[in-house]
């Protein structure tokens, strides 16, 4: 079962989600997050090595592979919490959804339809 987009209430009424869908999708963006950082980790490393980069550099790769294992780690933390939820806890997510500045993120997060065939970057 989906939660309800917050695109399809009323105007002028606060409409909740159920807590276990809202941090099932927030487990799905970590693991977004986190495959976009493995990409970036492999771009990395074959520049290095085909620019025979310094290895105390290369070292530094390090700590993106922990930010990777981090983001996996919280994305399983979440994943649990959801399993966890009673069904009947709900959330209003508005004001959290109003601090999302990527509308590609803050759409998937308030479970809006969306071409997910494409990432849409925004300039900050």
């Amino acid at each position: 079962m989906s939660a309800l987009s917050l695109s399809e209430k009323d105007p002028g009424v606060r409409s909740a989600v159920r807590l276990t869908d809202a941090v099932a999708v927030l487990s799905q963006e970590l693991e977004r997050v986190r495959v976009l950082g493995l990409r970036v980790e492999q771009t990395i490393c074959a520049i290095a090595v085909r620019s025979a980069i310094d290895g105390a550099v290369v070292a530094e790769l390090q700590h993106l592979d922990a930010l990777i294992q981090h983001i996996a780690a919280l994305r399983d933390f979440s994943e649990q919490v959801a399993v966890e939820c009673s069904d009947d806890a709900r959330i209003d997510l508005e004001a959290a959804l109003e601090r999302v500045t990527l509308a590609d993120v803050r759409r998937r997060l308030a479970r809006e339809s969306a071409d997910q065939s494409e990432e849409r970057w925004e300039m900050l």
